[in-house]
């Protein structure tokens, strides 16, 4: 059986190893939307979106609920958005050498 801290070390590494989540993530930032609104704002397919967002619900990141004929998304804990936005505002403010 994986430890807890292993799962969280692959998670974490998997979201930042695919920038769409971070994308979504943050898409759904503020309020419930559709997979077909993310795909529209993020210029993706929504099937895969759909896939992404699939992950991101099994790992608890996301909710996802019926609503009429569809499925709305929001964030299971909107401090994880707010850490990604502060890691990358405090990457903006170090200088990344190549």
């Amino acid at each position: 059986m994986i430890s807890m801290d292993k799962q969280i070390n692959k998670l974490i590494s998997d979201l930042f190893s695919d920038p769409t989540y971070i994308k979504i993530l943050c898409s759904i930032y503020e309020s419930e939307v559709t997979a077909s609104s993310i795909a529209s704002l993020i210029d993706l397919n929504e099937e895969e979106v759909v896939q992404k967002l699939d992950t991101l619900v099994k790992n608890n990141l996301v909710y996802r609920k019926s609503k009429e004929q569809f499925y709305v998304y929001s964030l299971a804990n909107p401090k994880v958005c707010d850490s990604i936005l502060s890691l990358k505002d405090s990457f903006h403010s170090i200088r990344i050498v190549q």
